[in-house]
């Protein structure tokens, strides 16, 4: 890091007499201290964590700069590692030529086309789950979502129906993103080198769970491919059956089950180990992220009775009285997509996104050296008022073609972008929309009164304390 003399610092909080305010601040709410600190210094803000450099980016355009046009300045930093210990060299984790390699191998199995085939398995899990739903009865919708999802992410990753299990596996992975949570903290680090503390110990059995399910179905997978006798059309085969068609760095040995390179020399798909790590970030990624979302659209909408009936509205024309919504009916969902768009403006299920400055890099007015990092928040940004008129409001209306037309790319980025975009995009706009359309048109959700509603904001957005609301039957 240059000496800081020879840097010219965006406006920020720098607090030289209380170094440690801000990080007391930054722990205690890490979402109000930024949105306090945007609010107050603008498009580019600059402040101290303890030793760590942070450039906090409030433009648009500054952020397609970093994630589309400068992206090769930028890695993901050393937080990463604390990621790695539960997905291993996934898509969210990897860099460079890796990266690059296995996304090209994963992108067309996220085709929108598709994506589409998987369809029937979320109206079908969808369609199960509120079936055993009582009129009356009181709910966590987000647990309910939670082991929705990720059934969903089983059966079309897996081609593996977790059933009864979708609890145990729910709460397995829950207990891995609190201890990934822990270990962001010096003392958690400490802590986590005693592997007989309770919550140590339980995240090393969390991982044991899952990985025993996720290796058991590769040896199987494996075994059928080879035998050509049982064919499996399910992501996971495809994975271990793709190939790159790319540009890609030379090969390493082969892996065996849990070890090993990324790579596997004998044959021209995935390393076992590699096929693991993919796996692991899409059932992370790609159910908790979807069921955050849908659990505070049920809460908004519980918040926001004529815009929950102008969506039933819709519903009932589209897909009539018996509730029965497919692939097919989803463009003619346009009130519905808009109101999972506007519930992802105000809760973004990832609030915030951070890079490590590998080469100084200019923004505006400004050199950001390397070694510092950037911060970009989805949650600040969505509720800017230079870009939506009453930010925090619940206007689904908002989403019309002129409004969608004007605005600047990255003032809306629930996914990401650039070259490391959420490679499941699509797939989570269509498990969206239908599981709210199945849902919204037979039931109507109340927040059970008194409970309590609060942001945890970790690596995803969930509701601290879950989100209890009664059922109530559409007649």
């Amino acid at each position: 890091m240059p000496k800081a003399t020879t840097i010219k610092y965006p406006p920020g909080p720098l607090y030289k007499t209380r170094p440690f305010k801000i990080v007391r601040e930054f722990l205690h709410d890490p979402i109000e201290s930024i949105q306090e600190i945007s609010n107050k210094y603008g498009d580019i803000a600059y402040f101290k964590l303890g030793r760590q450099h942070i450039y906090l980016i409030n433009n648009p355009d500054y952020i397609e700069k970093v994630l589309v046009y400068g992206h090769r300045s930028f890695t993901k930093g050393k937080k990463l590692q604390v990621a790695k210990a539960i997905l291993g060299e996934g898509l969210v984790t990897s860099e460079g030529d890796l990266h690059n390699r296995q996304r090209r191998i994963i992108q067309p199995i996220f085709h929108p086309k598709q994506v589409t085939v998987y369809g029937q398995i979320v109206t079908e899990f969808t369609n199960s789950m509120e079936l055993r739903w009582e009129n009356g009865e009181t709910v966590d919708i987000s647990k309910e979502m939670m082991q929705l999802t990720l059934g969903i992410i089983c059966k079309s990753v897996l081609n593996y129906d977790v059933k009864s299990e979708a609890e145990d596996y729910s709460k397995a992975l829950t207990t891995l993103r609190n201890h990934g949570k822990r270990l962001k903290s010096p003392l958690g680090h400490v802590l986590n080198k005693f592997p007989i503390l309770p919550n140590v110990k339980g995240a090393r059995e969390a991982k044991e769970k899952l990985d025993e399910l996720v290796y058991g179905l590769i040896r199987q997978r494996r075994e059928a491919i080879q035998s050509k006798i049982n064919s499996y059309d399910d992501l996971l085969s495809r994975l271990l059956q793709a190939q790159d068609n790319g540009k890609s760095s030379s090969r390493g040995t082969t892996a065996s089950a849990g070890t090993g390179s990324n790579f596997d020399s004998s044959s021209p798909g995935m390393s076992d180990k590699q096929a693991r790590d993919e796996v692991m970030t899409i059932f992370i990624a790609g159910h908790e992220t979807t069921a955050n979302a849908l659990t505070w659209t049920f809460y908004l909408l519980s918040q926001n009775p004529k815009i929950d009936a102008k969506l039933l509205d819709e519903l009932k024309s589209v897909i009539g009285d018996a509730g029965t919504v497919a692939v097919e009916d989803i463009p003619k969902l346009e009130y519905t997509e808009k109101v999972l768009r506007e519930s992802m403006r105000l809760f973004p299920p990832v609030w915030s996104m951070g890079r490590h400055v590998d080469s100084d890099f200019t923004l505006g007015d400004f050199t950001i050296p390397a070694g510092s990092s950037i911060l970009m928040s989805q949650y600040v940004m969505h509720r800017n008022p230079r870009y939506y008129n009453e930010p925090n409001l619940f206007y689904p209306d908002r989403w019309n073609a002129k409004m969608r037309s004007s605005l600047p790319r990255f003032s809306y980025f629930p996914f990401g972008g650039g070259m490391r975009a959420c490679i499941g995009e699509s797939f989570a706009w269509m498990e969206g929309i239908l599981v709210l359309a199945i849902i919204a048109r037979r039931w109507k959700l109340r927040l059970v009164h008194g409970h309590p509603v609060e942001l945890d904001p970790s690596i995803t957005l969930r509701p601290k304390y879950g989100m209890k609301m009664k059922l109530e039957r559409r007649d």
